[in-house]
């Protein structure tokens, strides 16, 4: 397992760095954020933004090492030692549908705990949403929908920018929500 983790991190391209860079500067600006005088204030506001940036170095190392092929591949070997490779479509669809559920209830309740949170929380939480969505096609892919998001650059394909695109969104609240709450103390 250690030769994958290796042989990931050598064969990442530009796109891969320049996402796993995006998702550290990201994990910085919620850092910051959950540090700032509002969020030690409000404490689901602090633990929404430390639970963003946990979030984020583990979206960008997942990034960086692919660990999604490496269950994919776990998975091809166990369905053939265990003899229901042939049954594996019905399997794949049962797991993405558990992932997608299971992603839809966390929201859910993330949702209703940070509902009179202020706009920068939403929004944030809405660029989440736009990655969670790109994370699930990408796992409900196992590589059939690969060739959908391909295209674009040659080193950024079209699921790199709807990617990055969450990314930016959450890190640009992270940077709202501290400068709503400078604003705030001065007008005092």
């Amino acid at each position: 397992m250690l030769s994958y983790l290796e042989d990931a991190a050598l064969k990442a391209d530009l796109a891969d760095w320049v996402t796993v860079a995006a998702y550290c500067v990201a994990a910085i600006l919620t850092a910051r954020a959950a540090a700032s005088r509002r969020a030690r204030r409000h404490v689901i506001e602090g633990l929404f933004w430390r639970a963003s940036t946990a979030a984020l170095i583990l979206l960008g190392v997942n990034e960086l090492l692919d660990l999604q092929t490496l269950l994919t591949a776990l998975g091809k070997a166990m369905a053939l030692a265990q003899g229901w490779y042939e049954e594996r479509r019905m399997v794949q669809f049962v797991f993405v549908l558990l992932l997608a559920a299971g992603a839809a209830v966390l929201l859910a309740a993330i949702f209703r705990r940070t509902r009179r949170s202020a706009l920068p929380v939403r929004v944030a939480l809405a660029g989440f949403v736009f990655i969670a969505l790109f994370v699930l096609l990408r796992a409900g892919s196992f590589h059939h929908v690969d060739s959908l998001l391909g295209g674009g650059w040659k080193s950024f394909n079209y699921g790199s920018l709807q990617e990055m695109a969450g990314i930016v969104i959450v890190g640009l609240a992270a940077i709202a929500y501290r400068r709503t709450g400078r604003r705030r103390r001065r007008r005092r």
